[in-house]
């Protein structure tokens, strides 16, 4: 229950309607003269000052909830830009990976080729197969002695 002077006071049996209000009993010495007994000033100075800090209160707690408020769209906003960049990254290796290997198929086929291509010349090549062993004997007939006639 709320008394006369608002929802802050307590019950006191002194007071008729059985709520605390602060009056001075030395204009009421009698409590029976006390039956309209009011709230003095003070008390609603107290009640204006309180509904002024919950006012106050209130502001504080609706900026700060606007503050997070955008603090965590600001941060959502950045965790998705972070996400995005990385899934950039990731599609420009992946490309990079897909092509990369192309290139070592493609070098893998030459290299085949290539040594194809040796073998087979290796079979006829007639510098392979010559007797003579050109260090030893420097002659400008050395590699026609070696060919083919």
């Amino acid at each position: 229950a709320q008394g006369p002077c608002g929802p802050w006071e307590t019950q006191d049996p002194r007071c008729e309607l059985g709520w605390r209000c602060s009056f001075s009993e030395s204009y009421a010495p009698d409590l029976a003269s006390a039956q309209s007994s009011v709230c003095t000033l003070q008390t609603s100075e107290v009640f204006l000052a309180d509904v002024f800090q919950s006012h106050e209160e209130d502001d504080r707690k609706v900026r700060r909830r606007e503050k997070n408020r955008v603090a965590a769209q600001r941060s959502r906003k950045k965790q998705t830009q972070k996400a995005d960049k990385l899934h950039e990254e990731y599609e420009s290796l992946e490309q990079e990976n897909t092509s990369l290997k192309r290139e070592i198929g493609k070098l893998t086929d030459e290299m085949k080729h290539l040594s194809e291509v040796l073998k087979d010349h290796e079979k006829i090549c007639p510098l392979l197969h010559c007797t003579m062993n050109f260090m030893t004997i420097p002659r400008p007939d050395a590699l026609a002695s070696c060919l083919p006639r």
